[in-house]
């Protein structure tokens, strides 16, 4: 691994000269750099910091009662994939079998897809575990846990409320989707915000952390649904989430399906569950060969 990150960081100088060459012979540069013309880029201030929000905006006027929302985390890794997948889908929204969506993706100033201690706090509450090892491999202790809280009352707050007031969105059709350390933030919203959403997906969840923590927790999940709750949630994971990890692997999969289970046969009967393996599918793959699917989930044609 170390030896790896010296090879890439050396890498650094021979990749800027590449994206730096100029014209020559029968290539001519047009652009530089690739730009996603439906994506709209907000800075937002949050108690946690500053946020970098992508916006991408449907190619088909909303419906009468305003677009559905995907709301999408670690906006700079992912909105690429979703808006591409949203430009597709929506401009033939009946063979793409989706009301289209506006996608709200919450991301971080800078040019990198990931910021691990922002992201770290944000999606993940505090560590219950006292065990030194399994906090360090969690990321202390650069990187800590315990602002989910913060993070979910700036998203459905006032994000969602500046969201609301600046796009015609319908409020009652909107879709909280995260991956790994995301896709458990999406379950803490679905525990402790179950109505704050109609629909949830967890792509990859992140069921491991902090001693299996998103199982234990998923007693609390079923016994804080309020009796009348009418939402759905879609548990994604990939058939090869860590091929070069396989006992992680084969946990993320056993784990994924054991929630599934419990929240089927103890869940509300408001809660519509689904499961679903991407069987070639790996931890870094799996949103881009999902995101089809979590559109039509998310904003299936009505």
């Amino acid at each position: 691994m170390i030896l790896r990150a010296l090879r890439t960081a050396l890498f650094q100088r021979r990749r800027r000269r590449l994206l730096a060459q100029g014209d020559g012979g029968l290539l001519r540069e047009v652009a530089d750099g690739l730009t996603l013309p439906d994506v709209r880029q907000i800075s937002a201030d949050g108690e946690c910091g500053a946020y970098r929000i992508f916006v991408a905006v449907p190619p088909s006027p909303p419906p009468s009662g305003g677009w559905p929302v995907l709301w999408l985390l670690d906006g700079n890794a992912w909105i690429a994939g979703a808006a591409e997948a949203l430009a597709m889908q929506g401009r033939h929204p009946e063979t793409g079998e989706i009301d289209p969506p506006l996608i709200v993706a919450i991301g971080y100033p800078g040019a990198d897809p990931y910021d691990g201690g922002r992201r770290a706090y944000d999606y993940l509450p505090a560590h219950s575990s006292g065990r030194v090892a399994a906090r360090f491999m969690q990321g202390a202790p650069w990187f800590q846990p315990g602002g989910v809280e913060l993070f979910l009352e700036f998203l459905t707050g006032p994000l969602r409320d500046a969201i609301a007031g600046r796009y015609p969105v319908n409020r009652r059709r909107q879709t909280l989707c995260g991956h790994s350390f995301g896709g458990l933030c999406v379950l803490h919203c679905l525990r402790s915000r179950p109505s704050a959403f109609a629909a949830y997906a967890a792509l990859s969840p992140s069921l491991w952390w902090d001693e299996g923590r998103g199982l234990r927790d998923a007693d609390a999940l079923v016994d804080t649904h309020p009796a009348g709750l009418s939402a759905r949630l879609l548990i994604a994971v990939g058939g090869r989430e860590m091929p070069d990890r396989p006992e992680i692997s084969a946990r993320m999969l056993t784990d994924a399906a054991a929630l599934a289970d419990l929240l089927r046969q103890r869940g509300p009967a408001g809660l519509a569950v689904e499961h679903r393996v991407l069987a070639e599918e790996n931890h870094l793959s799996l949103p881009m060969a999902a995101f089809p699917s979590v559109l039509r989930f998310a904003a299936p044609r009505g």
